[in-house]
């Protein structure tokens, strides 16, 4: 049996990411919030890979806020935990910091994908799934398609590569750029690369994470392109 370890950077730094804005300024100027040093010592004491469910088939998801569940009411309410639910036959291997993506390393950092997409394929099977896209829209969609280029390089060596682009936020504008960008890093290395810009997804008061339905809606879509390409 599998023992469920829960990382608790997402507990720390939810608060922050709620703020958008605020963490933004926090990583351009690399100051730190107060919590990373709690996030630090967790993870040197349980590890970086926290495991969900219990099921033969395993699946390793790399991802940001909404993979580590920032600001559910309970971290059980996750689309990451919801996957495990909707198949009992899934054990899913979770790396995910809140506030990061392809180029963004977040506010603790360094934690970009390009930083932890290594750790994540030493704990995949043969599907890795890549979330995340959102905490990149104010970098150059060109910088992020590179980004994206060396991680889905450095998962190369894994069967089944899907790779979730951004949920169409209110509060945040840029996400198209984004998205066209990683589907064309995805189209080079012949990773199937899932556009979650059309998904009707209940959002939260912040207008960036989802609610609880709404990660629960967010985990049927990825466990149907899962189906669909033959990764389950």
């Amino acid at each position: 049996m599998r023992t469920r370890r829960i990382v608790m950077a997402a507990v720390t730094v939810s608060a922050l990411v709620a703020g958008g804005a605020t963490i933004v300024a926090l990583a351009r100027s690399q100051a730190e919030p107060p919590g990373c040093d709690d996030i630090r010592a967790y993870q040197e004491r349980y590890g970086e890979i926290e495991t969900l469910g219990e099921g033969a088939h395993e699946i390793t998801v790399l991802g940001d806020s909404y993979s580590a569940g920032d600001t559910l009411r309970a971290r059980g309410q996750r689309w990451t935990d919801a996957l495990t639910q909707l198949d009992a036959e899934l054990t899913v291997t979770l790396d995910a910091v809140p506030f990061t993506g392809f180029v963004n390393s977040g506010a603790c950092g360094p934690n970009a994908f390009t930083d932890r997409i290594d750790r994540a394929v030493a704990a995949a099977d043969d599907v890795l799934v890549v979330q995340g896209g959102l905490n990149d829209v104010e970098a150059q969609p060109e910088d992020v398609a590179d980004a994206a280029a060396r991680v889905l390089d450095a998962a190369d060596g894994v069967t089944h590569v899907l790779v979730v682009g951004p949920v169409d936020a209110p509060a945040r504008d840029g996400e198209r750029a984004i998205d066209a960008a990683l589907e064309r890093a995805a189209a080079a290395h012949g990773a199937r690369y899932v556009s979650a810009l059309a998904w009707d997804l209940p959002f939260g008061a912040d207008r960036l994470h989802l609610t609880a339905a709404g990660h629960h809606a967010y985990a049927e879509r990825v466990l149907e392109e899962l189906r669909a390409a033959g990764a389950i």
